[in-house]
C-alpha cells in the first residue's frame, strides 16, 4: 500500500523508509532527486538543501497559479530569510570575538607597559638593589620582590627596596585588578608570656 512518501515526496510503501533518499529506479536510494522535488517539501529537507537548490525550486513554484504554490513560495522566502538571519548573527557574534580579543590584548599591552614603568622607577630609586644579601645568597631573583608573594618580599626585600614599595605599589596580580599593593610594615605585636607556674605573694 503506498501511503507514505519519501524525501523528494514519492509516493512509496512501507517496505520503504519515509523521508529518506529516494529509492526509484532512477535514484536506487544513492543521491537525492534531480528535479522532482514536492511542491511543499519536508522542514528536514527544505534545511537541507543548498541556496541554489532552494532559488531553483522557487523559480518552479512561481510559474505555478495553485495555492499550494504560493504555500511554497512563502515557505522558501521564510527559510531565505531565516538563512540570512543566521548569517547575520554568526557575523555578530564573529564580530564580538574579535573585539572582545583586541581589547583583552590591548590590556595586556597597557599592563606590560604599566609593569616595565614601575620596575624601571623601583631599580632606578634602589639604584638596582631590590635583594637582600640573604636572598642573593639564596638566589632570589629582582621579579620576585617586583611581583610575587608579600610573604618573599618581606623576607628578601632590601631595605632600599622596602622603603620605596611602601609608599609605590608593586606590579602585581593584584595592583591590575584595582588593589592597593604598597607593603606597609606592620606593627610589632607585644609579646605573649610564656606559660608558667604562678607564684602568688606571701601574706604579709
Amino acid at each position: 500500500m503506498y501511503n507514505r512518501r519519501d524525501r523528494i515526496g514519492h509516493w512509496v510503501n512501507r517496505d520503504q523508509a519515509a523521508h529518506q533518499h529516494c529509492h526509484h529506479a532512477c535514484c536506487r536510494g544513492y543521491r537525492e532527486h534531480p528535479d522532482n522535488w514536492p511542491i511543499i517539501p519536508a522542514r528536514r529537507q527544505l534545511r537541507g538543501a543548498t541556496d541554489e537548490k532552494l532559488a531553483a525550486h522557487y523559480d518552479k513554484v512561481t510559474k505555478d497559479d495553485s495555492p499550494q504554490a504560493r504555500g511554497a513560495e512563502l515557505q522558501i522566502i521564510n527559510e531565505f530569510e531565516r538563512r540570512d538571519r543566521a548569517r547575520v548573527k554568526q557575523m555578530e557574534k564573529e564580530q564580538h570575538r574579535q573585539a572582545v580579543a583586541a581589547n583583552r590584548a590591548a590590556q595586556r599591552w597597557e599592563f606590560e607597559a604599566d609593569r616595565e614603568r614601575i620596575r624601571v622607577q623601583s631599580e632606578a630609586a634602589t639604584r638596582g638593589y631590590l635583594v637582600n644579601a640573604k636572598g642573593r645568597a639564596r638566589g632570589i631573583d629582582p621579579e620576585e620582590i617586583l611581583t610575587g608573594r608579600e610573604a618573599v618580599f618581606r623576607r628578601y626585600a632590601s631595605d632600599e627596596a622596602k622603603d620605596y614599595f611602601a609608599v609605590n605599589p608593586r606590579p602585581t596580580a593584584a595592583y591590575f585588578r584595582g588593589r592597593d599593593t604598597r607593603v606597609v610594615e606592620r606593627a610589632t605585636e607585644p609579646k605573649r608570656r610564656k606559660r608558667g607556674v604562678v607564684i602568688s605573694r606571701r601574706a604579709a
